[in-house]
C-alpha cells in the first residue's frame, strides 16, 4: 500500500487502498486538515498500519441511530428476555438517540458519550439509571468494533457514575411469617408461599405448572418462567419464557409445612375448574400445548407479573415490612437466612439457580456475619495448642478463659 502527502489549503494525505471488491475500480482514501507536513505524514503511516493490520480502509458511514436499531434486532434474534430488550430500547429511544443518534458510528468520541450522561444527570436521573444507559451504549459499540465500523469503543474512556449503595431492607424470618399469615385465603397465598420457601424469582413462580410438582416427594422443578411482553398500553400479554440462565433450571424441595398446603391448593383448583366449565382456559406453551398452572388468576390463565408485585406491596404493608421492601427482596431474605444457618454457599447457589457459588458468596457475604467468627475459632483451635508449648502467655490466658467459660456453662 502506497500513499503521499500534499498541501492545498491544509496538509493532507492520499492513499491507494486497492481495487473496489465489486467493480474493480481504483479506490483512494484521503484526509485533510493537518497543520504541518509532519502531522500529515504521521497520520498517513498510522492509517497504513491500521489497514495492514486488518482494518477496513473504507468503513461504512453508518449513523448511530440506524446501527442501534440493527443491534436491537440482533439482541432479539439472540432470544434476549422481552423485558430486558424493552429496557435496552427505552434507554436508546429516550436517552441516546436524541443526544447523539445523528452522528456516524466511526466518528463517536468519549466527549459524545459524556454529553449523553451529562444530559441524563441534568434531568435528575439516578446514578444507577445513568450507569445502565452507559452499559447499553457500551455493549452496542463493542459490537460495532467487532463489525469493523469503528476501531475503538469510546465508552471505555468514560467512567461509570458512582452509585450510592442504599441499605437493603430484606425481610426477617419473623416478617416472612407475618407475610404468610396476612396472605392466607387470598389469591396470592400460594405465590407468596412459594416465594418464601423456594427463593424463586417472580417469573419462575408464575411459570410453575402442576407437571413440575411432585406431590409424593414435595419437590418442584423450575424449568421456565412467565413474563409480560412489551405492549403499547404498558401491560402487554403474558407468555412463557426461557429461564434467565442455564443454571436456573433446578429442583427445589419444599419444607413440610408448605408441602401440606400444596395438595389442598390442587384440590381447591380442581373444584374451581369444574365449576367454571368451558370458561376455564389454560395458557399454551411454545408448542401450542395447554399448561396447567399452579399459580393462576382463578380461570386458569396467567397471573399478571405486575399484579403480583402490587399485591405483594399491599400485603407487605399489612405485615409490617419496611415500605421499600420489594418482592425480589424475599429471594434475598431466603439466601441470607440459609447462609446464616450454615448452609454451604454451593447449596444456596444451586437452590437459588445462581450462575455460580462465587456469585452467591460475593452478593451475600456481608449478610453472613458468622463467617469472621468461624475463621477466628478455627484459627484458634489450630494454633493455640502449639503456642502453649512455647509458653506463650496470651495462649495460656485464652485457654484459661475458655476453661472458665466451660465451667460456668456446665
Amino acid at each position: 500500500m502506497r500513499g503521499h502527502v500534499r498541501k492545498r489549503r491544509t496538509w493532507e494525505f492520499i492513499v491507494d487502498v486497492g481495487p473496489h471488491p465489486v467493480t474493480g475500480g481504483r479506490r483512494q482514501k484521503s484526509k485533510s486538515g493537518f497543520a504541518s507536513k509532519k502531522e500529515a505524514e504521521s497520520a498517513l503511516h498510522e492509517f497504513i498500519r491500521y489497514v495492514e493490520g486488518g482494518g477496513d480502509p473504507c468503513p461504512q458511514r453508518v449513523r448511530l441511530a440506524a446501527y442501534l436499531d440493527q443491534w436491537l434486532e440482533y439482541q432479539r434474534a439472540r432470544s434476549i428476555r422481552p423485558l430486558t430488550l424493552e429496557t435496552y430500547a427505552g434507554y436508546i429511544r429516550r436517552e441516546i438517540v436524541p443526544a447523539i443518534g445523528g452522528l456516524e458510528v466511526a466518528k463517536l468520541r468519549p466527549g459524545h458519550v459524556r454529553a449523553v450522561l451529562t444530559r441524563m444527570q441534568r434531568r435528575g436521573l439516578s446514578a444507577t439509571t445513568i450507569a445502565q444507559a452507559r452499559g447499553v451504549l457500551s455493549s452496542a459499540l463493542r459490537q460495532a468494533v467487532d463489525d469493523g465500523l469503528t476501531t475503538l469503543n469510546p465508552v471505555a474512556a468514560v467512567k461509570r457514575p458512582r452509585i450510592r449503595r442504599v441499605e437493603p431492607h430484606w425481610p426477617t424470618p419473623m416478617q416472612l411469617a407475618a407475610l404468610l399469615k396476612v396472605s392466607r385465603d387470598t389469591l396470592w397465598e400460594v405465590p407468596i408461599l412459594l416465594a418464601t420457601v423456594t427463593g424463586a424469582r417472580r417469573s419462575e413462580i408464575l411459570g410453575i405448572s402442576w407437571e413440575d410438582v411432585d406431590l409424593k416427594t414435595g419437590t418442584i422443578a423450575i424449568r421456565r418462567g412467565a413474563q409480560r411482553l412489551p405492549g403499547r398500553e404498558g401491560r402487554g400479554r403474558v407468555v412463557f419464557t426461557p429461564l434467565k440462565t442455564r443454571s436456573a433450571r433446578r429442583l427445589v424441595q419444599l419444607p413440610f409445612f408448605a408441602f401440606e398446603r400444596v395438595p389442598r391448593h390442587r384440590r381447591d383448583q380442581l373444584e374451581c375448574r369444574g365449576a367454571r366449565g368451558t370458561s376455564w382456559r389454560d395458557p399454551l406453551d411454545e408448542l401450542g400445548e395447554p399448561v396447567i398452572l399452579v399459580c393462576e388468576r382463578g380461570d386458569g390463565f396467567f397471573l399478571h407479573p405486575d399484579s403480583f408485585t402490587h399485591a405483594f406491596k399491599r400485603l407487605a404493608a399489612l405485615a409490617g415490612l419496611h415500605p421499600s421492601t420489594r418482592l425480589h427482596d424475599v429471594r434475598h431474605a431466603v439466601a441470607t437466612e440459609l447462609g446464616r444457618r450454615g448452609v454451604h454457599s454451593v447449596i444456596v447457589s444451586t437452590a437459588l439457580g445462581h450462575a455460580s457459588p462465587a456469585f452467591t458468596a460475593a452478593v451475600y457475604q456481608h449478610a453472613w456475619q458468622e463467617g469472621p467468627c468461624e475463621v477466628a475459632v478455627a484459627l484458634e483451635e489450630a494454633l493455640v495448642p502449639y503456642l502453649t508449648d512455647v509458653g506463650n502467655p496470651l495462649a495460656r490466658e485464652a485457654l484459661e478463659s475458655a476453661g472458665e467459660q466451660e465451667f460456668i456453662a456446665n
